[in-house]
């Protein structure tokens, strides 16, 4: 999936944006842990949102391959 993301640059760019997001919040549950459960629901809704994203991409690639 990651590879026909990246043709297009602009979205390989959100798609890095948004891990490196996920990662920074990941690295700051396992830094603090007296914030660790408020940093948990962050990382946990935006795993929600970049599931939907993909989702919603994957359908775009898909119609633009059949026409």
């Amino acid at each position: 999936m990651m590879n026909l993301l990246s043709v297009n640059r602009v979205v390989k760019g959100k798609v890095e944006q948004e891990c490196k997001q996920v990662l920074a919040l990941t690295l700051a549950c396992l830094a603090d842990v007296a914030r660790k459960t408020p940093a948990m629901d962050d990382v946990k809704a935006r795993q929600v949102v970049l599931k939907i994203k993909t989702m919603a991409l994957s359908d775009l690639l898909a119609v633009f391959r059949a026409a």
